[in-house]
């Protein structure tokens, strides 16, 4: 069991941004490396940016810079957030993550930027429409849903893994692992699906559109033993 730091336990308690930064400081002590100084982006590229743009950015934006915006291990494994320089501003929306083919980003519209911690919307850039639709209600919200999945892709094999879902298969009944406090939030790339999270105290499963699993292991032994939990045809489990 990861000592000090239940995944399940701690995202019950997020109330807040601050709880927010907590977290994100505690999962990635635990289960990647810790935040140290000058993992954030100084004060001085947040300021040139709200210059650029003409507009503030909001506190929350600003604390998860200065916390993690020089961490791509927590950020741009496999999607990207963008660097101060490169947020933009683009159909009524400040642009801040960007898919890694260009297909979908994340934004926040520009009536929020001054709030302390708001709401984030998505688009697809691939099909007939490409307006904006709602994401998560809050940026410290989102920032956790980012760092949780790029660990899932910033690992090699021996501590992740993935598979199809069985048809009817409950993930949620599986033993050991219980629902994350993470509202259902849409899959950019299933319109009208779903991703749903759930722990177990070494073990993160992220579940898309009720089609595929993906698996997070603290150890390579507690991946095993998440893949026994959990059985199924893993891409990644040895033969």
């Amino acid at each position: 069991m990861t000592e000090g730091f239940n995944v399940a336990a701690e995202l019950a308690g997020v109330s807040d941004r601050a709880d927010a930064w907590r977290f994100i400081r505690g999962f990635v002590a635990h289960w990647r490396k810790p935040v140290r100084p000058g993992d954030g982006c100084d004060s001085g590229e947040l300021t040139e940016a709200e210059c650029r743009l003409g507009s503030q950015l909001p506190a929350a934006l600003w604390e998860a810079y200065g916390l993690f915006g020089r961490r791509p291990d927590l950020t741009s494994v496999q999607d990207s957030l963008l660097s101060p320089e490169h947020l933009h501003v683009d159909d009524g929306a400040l642009v801040f993550r960007l898919e890694n083919q260009a297909v979908a980003e994340w934004a926040i519209r520009q009536e929020h930027l001054t709030d302390d911690d708001p709401p984030v919307v998505f688009r697809r850039r691939d099909g007939d429409s490409d307006r904006w639709m709602p994401f998560l209600d809050r940026f410290s919200t989102a920032c956790i849903e980012m760092v949780l999945s790029e660990s899932l892709f910033a690992h090699s094999e021996t501590r992740a893994d993935n598979r199809p879902l069985e048809e009817s298969e409950d993930i949620g009944a599986s033993p050991g692992f219980q629902r994350l406090a993470l509202p259902d939030y849409p899959m950019w790339a299933v319109e009208g699906c779903v991703i749903r999270w759930f722990a177990s105290p070494e073990g993160l499963l992220r579940e898309d559109a009720g089609e595929w699993l993906w698996a997070l292991g603290l150890t390579a032994p507690a991946l095993d033993s998440l893949r026994g939990s959990v059985p199924g045809d893993w891409i990644n489990q040895p033969s």
